[in-house]
């Protein structure tokens, strides 16, 4: 028996060693032509596939079909390579791939091709949007003419229509990058006509198209109660498996139609819907678990909702790859990302590093993903303070990103800003305003004039001028960045509570304190919305408002609204942070106003010992707390 045992242990050992052959192509898009005809894409002779611990595969056939084998259930991509082409998915590389008899398409197309499609979906787009603009234009001029609405009701109607069509920029932009990705060789006839409305603007036929299959609420219920009669039929497991699988394929495609349906009208709520109705489908799909994470983060700044999302994504990986994997490491960077998000450091700090231990460990250090963590720990350690090191990270990670990816790039952009903000918080501004300028104008071409990342170089722009003492041009910068900050991201976005403050910061020196006060009330209430009361944007917005009151003279309300601001800061930054000494300093001016010496001695002491160790004795700060010490210490023996 023994002998037996041991012979079947062996058997199974050498079972599970034996590689499986996974299929795939190399090919150009599928496309629909004018008529809604399918336009099929086109194999890549020629194409090396290198898969992770494989040799890389020489792709022969005309066709573009290649193979390799793969041991396990998963397998990674390293790179897939062809003189003038370029992947169509950038995230190809990123991602596990499950074994499966079903082919793997990878999808490349000349850079001046890719650019060519998006240009023409772009200008596709438009030509829609505008004939319902002129259509929707006719009804509201009917309904006037025959008298059924007021003139004033027409007025407001057609500003409502338009507001809508501004805010139509980014849909635009969102819209025509995906279409130009779009494969339709990988969608059946059904899909590829939703797709194809949808591309061509035509909203109302892809809706009609897919409440044909019935409501996708009932359907995901139905599916649901089906699996749990899948645990209660054993025997039939196989078969309800493979018809659950493809209803929930079907049903996933369903919900992502709705989700760009809606997201093409700029109903962001709605379209979180059906991306979380489409997670609930398989809560162990952690692609569709981290795309819902992401669109909250981004346009609802639900970063509760999106830190449940990605626990779940982290806790599936580790499961399946262990803890050592590029994969995993991506998780606990989009975890970091978040933390940093919600004004949580120490998790943030502690989830980066993470990140960058597994990728150091796996990946080439000239890898793009340890520049996304060189870059998330040197704008974390900006956030605390620490200047010096956020320099050292963020350049380490803009050298390994114009190795990869050249100067043109939109990553190499959002490295520029960062970079810029650090050289601006360590006095280099004309290097600063260099890397501004630079950052902006790849951002122009890359995304055009109204998208969030062009809005963070204005604004990062204007806060140079600001810092120069020129108001009218940091105006000028800060009020571009808040116009697409509100078109895009809406009235309740965090980052729109960062254009009200800045633009209340240049009244406030102008001297119009009210208005001042105005734009940082604003911000103060989108702040407290989002984040609640214990958040470091909080506090930033009730110290902007105080010092906006001490400098009316008004030092009771000045004092309410900067000890708000100290009792948030001091437990997340710490006593040894620039903020944290800036508020002292402020309370310190304030009690002395007030007559209370003694306590304004105490905050002065504090923010003198700061100044004294980050700046040096005879820097100019330092020089002018110790000034209005020793003022203090006089006044006190009067």
């Amino acid at each position: 028996m023994k002998r037996l045992l041991l012979l079947n242990i062996l058997l199974l050992t050498s079972l599970l060693g034996v590689a499986q052959t996974q299929q795939g192509y190399v090919k150009t898009k599928g496309r629909m032509d004018a008529n809604g005809k399918l336009v099929p894409g086109q194999g890549l002779k020629g194409a090396v596939v290198s898969v992770q611990g494989h040799t890389a595969v020489l792709v022969n056939a005309d066709n573009g079909k290649f193979s390799f084998p793969v041991t396990g259930s998963q397998f990674r991509l390293d790179s897939v390579k062809k003189q003038g082409y370029q992947m169509v998915d950038v995230e190809a590389c990123t991602r596990p791939y499950k074994y499966s008899g079903n082919p793997l398409f990878i999808v490349m197309e000349t850079p001046e091709q890719q650019l060519k499609d998006q240009v023409a979906s772009e200008r596709k787009i438009r030509r829609n949007l505008l004939k319902q603009l002129q259509e929707k234009e006719e009804e509201i001029e009917e309904l006037r003419a025959s008298q059924k609405i007021t003139e004033e009701e027409f007025d407001r109607a057609l500003q409502k229509l338009y507001e809508e069509q501004e805010s139509n920029e980014k849909l635009i932009k969102d819209m025509a990058k995906r279409y130009s990705e779009l494969d339709y060789d990988q969608l059946d006839e059904f899909y590829r006509q939703v797709s194809f409305f949808i591309e061509n603007g035509e909203l109302v036929k892809a809706d009609s198209l897919l409440e044909t299959r019935g409501d996708i609420t009932a359907q995901v219920t139905e599916i649901k109660q089906r699996g749990q009669a899948i645990q209660q039929k054993k025997e039939e497991l196989q078969k309800v498996e493979a018809v659950q699988q493809a209803d929930i394929e079907e049903a996933a495609r369903r919900c992502y139609s709705y989700f760009e349906t809606f997201s093409a009208k700029h109903l962001n709520d709605t379209a979180a819907y059906y991306l979380e109705l489409r997670s609930s489908l398989d809560t162990t799909n952690t692609e569709w678990l981290v795309k819902t994470a992401w669109f909250v983060t981004q346009y609802l700044a639900d970063y509760d909702k999106a830190m449940v999302y990605l626990n779940k994504a982290l806790e599936i990986d580790m499961s399946a790859l262990g803890e050592n994997h590029p994969t995993v490491a991506t998780r606990y960077n989009d975890i970091g990302s978040v933390s940093r998000f919600q004004g949580n450091y120490e998790k943030a700090m502690e989830f980066d590093n993470k990140a960058l231990e597994i990728r150091l460990s796996t990946l080439s250090k000239s890898h793009p993903d340890i520049a996304v963590s060189y870059n998330n720990l040197g704008t974390l350690y900006a956030d605390l303070g620490d200047f010096e090191k956020a320099s050292e990270y963020l350049n380490k990670a803009l050298e390994i990103w114009l190795s990869v990816y050249g100067e043109d790039h939109p990553e190499v952009a959002s490295y520029f800003n960062n970079l810029g903000s650090v050289c601006s918080k360590l006095g280099e501004e004309e290097k600063a305003l260099e890397y501004y300028n630079k950052a902006l104008g790849i951002n122009l071409s890359v995304y055009g004039e109204n998208h969030p990342n062009v809005a963070l170089s204005y604004n990062n722009i204007g806060f140079f001028y600001w810092k120069h003492d020129n108001n009218e041009k940091a105006l000028e910068y800060y009020n571009k960045a808040l116009e697409i900050r509100l078109s895009v991201l809406g009235a309740n976005h965090p980052d729109v509570a960062v254009s009200y403050n800045n633009i209340g910061t240049v009244y406030g020196r102008k001297g119009d304190y009210e208005t001042a006060i105005e734009y940082h009330i604003k911000a103060l209430k989108i702040s407290l919305s989002v984040y609640g009361n214990d958040h470091r944007d909080v506090a930033t917005d009730y110290n902007n408002i105080g010092v906006m009151y001490y400098r009316q003279g008004d030092y009771p309300k000045a004092l309410e609204y900067l000890n708000k601001a100290l009792q948030i800061k001091l437990p997340i930054l710490g006593e040894n942070h620039p903020e944290v000494a800036s508020c002292y300093n402020n309370l310190g001016a304030i009690y002395m106003n007030l007559g209370n010496y003694e306590e304004s001695l105490k905050c002065l002491k504090k923010a003198l010992g700061f100044y004294s160790s980050a700046l040096g004795e005879d820097h100019p700060v330092t020089l002018k707390i110790k000034e209005k010490y020793s003022e203090v210490e006089a006044k006190m023996k009067e």
